[in-house]
């Protein structure tokens, strides 16, 4: 097929939603299909093609960097023309940037894949359900990432959804490797992945780190991701943006991977790339993260927000060698079930029925 990757959010931003982008076009390219990237920022280049500048908008206790106007309108309708794509697979489309527009102007199959997950509901859906409803029938097919992302849609645009969730690369994440270097080799590593943002839970993590080398201070933490970071955290080795080459070797460096998030996960692509790495995982129990971990299993769920208790299950996998042990077995065969060799053939099974769904539209009488 030729297909179009449609993503609202800024190629200049590491985010989940971009590196799923990048990675299942990557496999569907391995697979024979002919697949180019249309989203904001970046630079056109090989099968990328930029849709303009981006601006700042707070969204999901967070910041997403989107592109919306006459000019950005202008240059989607035009890719989307000349590229005469068989489908289009578009990232968020109900929100006001590149998908949005691309399903628009939109004379191929639809479809699409929402991230994201808000416990509580969202305002934004909410208030535009009656202007984006239209549109949203434009879907030939809708899919989730996870459970939670699929309660935040339906409850505002019900359809019929499957699951295709995140993915990882299990030839490039992976316990066989390099490790970082430079680090202290009589350390004991934690590891987080992530923006410096409030709901990802850094702070949360950073206190509990104090309690635990208040008794083991071979414990140190390697922050990966986070910008703004000082020296003068005791323990704390902040690593800044990493090459995306590096991110295998920084989980690898670790022993334990946290990500303490306060909430509004749909699912936590960084818990699978650490997993297939062989980490067991320390998180909070949320419902984002309850699809990926089973509590004892592959890892520990603590009570967001809550730094003993995020101390705690810490320390008690930092004791237990055997247990971390029976953890990191578990986890290497959890993150197979996401691997993307096997959820790649998945997605191309939603295309076929999405194309096949337009055709019939398209070909219905009128």
């Amino acid at each position: 097929m030729k297909i179009a990757m449609i993503s609202p959010y800024s190629w200049d931003f590491p985010g989940g939603v971009n590196k799923h982008v990048e990675q299942l076009s990557l496999h569907l390219r391995w697979r024979g299909h002919q697949v180019a990237i249309i989203a904001p920022g970046g630079e056109d280049g090989d099968d990328y093609f930029s849709a303009g500048g981006s601006f700042a908008v707070s969204s999901n206790r967070s910041v997403a960097n989107l592109s919306f106007g006459p000019r950005v309108a202008a240059r989607i309708k035009g890719l989307i023309r000349e590229g005469d794509y068989d489908l289009l697979h578009l990232h968020e489309p109900l929100v006001p940037s590149v998908s949005l527009l691309a399903l628009m102007y939109s004379r191929s199959a639809n479809m699409a894949t929402f991230h994201a997950a808000r416990e509580g509901g969202s305002l934004g859906y909410r208030l535009g359900r009656p202007l984006l409803n239209p549109l949203a029938r434009r879907l030939h097919l809708r899919a989730a990432v996870s459970p939670a992302a699929l309660e935040l849609v339906s409850r505002y645009f019900p359809a019929t959804y499957r699951i295709l969730p995140n993915g990882v690369d299990t030839a490039v994440f992976k316990p066989e490797g390099h490790h970082l270097e430079g680090l202290d080799e009589e350390a004991f590593y934690l590891i987080f992945v992530g923006r410096r943002e409030p709901r990802k839970g850094l702070d949360v993590l950073l206190e509990a780190l104090g309690f635990i080398r208040e008794t083991n201070p071979e414990v140190k933490l390697l922050v990966v991701g986070a910008e703004g970071g000082t020296s003068k955290e005791d323990g704390v080795v902040w690593l800044g943006r990493l090459e995306d080459e590096l991110i295998p070797d920084s989980y690898r460096s670790a022993r334990i991977m946290v990500s303490p998030a306060l909430g509004w996960e749909s699912f936590g692509i960084v818990l699978i790339e650490a997993m297939a790495c062989g980490l067991p995982v320390v998180a909070s129990d949320i419902p984002g993260y309850r699809a990926v971990v089973e509590d004892g299993v592959q890892g520990i769920l603590v009570i967001p927000g809550d730094a003993r208790a995020l101390a705690e299950a810490l320390r008690e996998l930092i004791m237990n060698e055997d247990r971390r042990r029976l953890m990191s077995e578990a986890a290497l065969k959890r993150a197979a079930d996401f691997s993307w060799d096997s959820l790649v053939v998945d997605v191309e099974e939603a295309y076929e029925e999405a194309v096949g769904k337009f055709k019939e539209v398209y070909n219905a009488p009128r």
